[in-house]
């Protein structure tokens, strides 16, 4: 009996020391689990930032040449509107001397 006894003792005690390194792994395997994840979202935080640098870039880049673009443009139609005006100031200018040379 007393053998029996020791035997359910000795079981008792390896099922103990089981549960121990199944506790010890388990806390392991969160741990690992917790560290992959930081890096996991450490990395996406990388790769968002330079696809935002990029797009930001883009972005300025596109703004910049559409900037210039109407740049160009009101220039040029700012030399139209100055050709037109002298045009006009010419012709209003001779209809001011014949009015005056009419009196």
């Amino acid at each position: 009996m007393n053998a029996i006894i020791m035997g359910l003792y000795e079981i008792e005690e390896q099922a103990g020391k089981i549960m121990e390194n199944a506790e010890a792994r388990k806390q392991e395997l969160t741990e690992e689990s917790r560290k992959q994840r930081e890096d996991s979202v450490v990395e996406l935080e990388k790769e968002l930032e330079g696809r935002l640098t990029i797009l930001r870039s883009q972005l300025e880049a596109q703004t910049e040449s559409e900037l210039e673009a109407v740049v160009k443009k009101n220039q040029e139609q700012i030399q139209q509107l100055n050709a037109r005006c002298e045009k006009n100031l010419d012709q209003i200018a001779k209809k001011i001397v014949e009015k005056i040379t009419e009196v």
